[in-house]
């Protein structure tokens, strides 16, 4: 039993999961409200998904995060960049959250309050199309822009969180960039 405790800890990302399991319930620890916004792409947009996203962020530093409310790694990694994150924020790097309808509506909108950010919850069809354009094995996964909207770094196709020394570097050489 402990070894399966240990090995679920010591995942680094999770893999697809389907709309009907069950989704976590437990609440988030809350601390100052940070600022968030939903932003929303077109039902009608079915493909160039990231693209589509990134264009509305050129001129900034950006870091994409690719999650789900029920991924305990994706959760892990983001109360772990909170130690980074405001100080990012205010040298102006914006954080995008993606998401799919895997995510129970509910869930996420209870979340949102406590992750600043800008937040866009696809479609199912967009979250696919997204996960195939992108070659996604897992989840966390991340995309950090150069304010020219040129890619500083991905781990789109690997998946898991790289650690808030790694990210926090990745980001201060994007910032030198601009």
């Amino acid at each position: 039993m402990l070894f399966c405790c240990a090995m679920l800890v010591a995942v680094p990302s999770c893999g697809r999961r389907s709309a009907n399991q069950s989704a976590v319930t437990e609440q988030p620890v809350k601390k100052a409200k940070p600022q968030y916004t939903v932003k929303t792409l077109p039902i009608s947009v079915t493909s160039n998904i990231l693209e589509n996203i990134e264009k509305q962020y050129k001129g900034s530093v950006t870091l994409i995060d690719c999650w789900a409310t029920w991924c305990g790694p994706c959760r892990m990694a983001m109360a772990a960049i909170d130690s980074i994150k405001p100080a990012l924020q205010k040298k102006g790097v914006k954080f995008v959250y993606i998401t799919g309808e895997t995510s129970p509506l509910a869930t996420w909108k209870q979340m949102l309050p406590s992750i600043a950010g800008d937040h866009y919850r696809l479609t199912a069809e967009q979250w696919r199309a997204l996960g195939e354009e992108q070659k996604m094995r897992g989840i966390p996964c991340y995309k950090l822009l150069n304010a020219d909207g040129t890619e500083a770094f991905s781990n789109l196709t690997e998946g898991g969180y790289p650690g808030n020394e790694f990210m926090k570097g990745e980001i201060d050489k994007a910032l030198q960039k601009k």
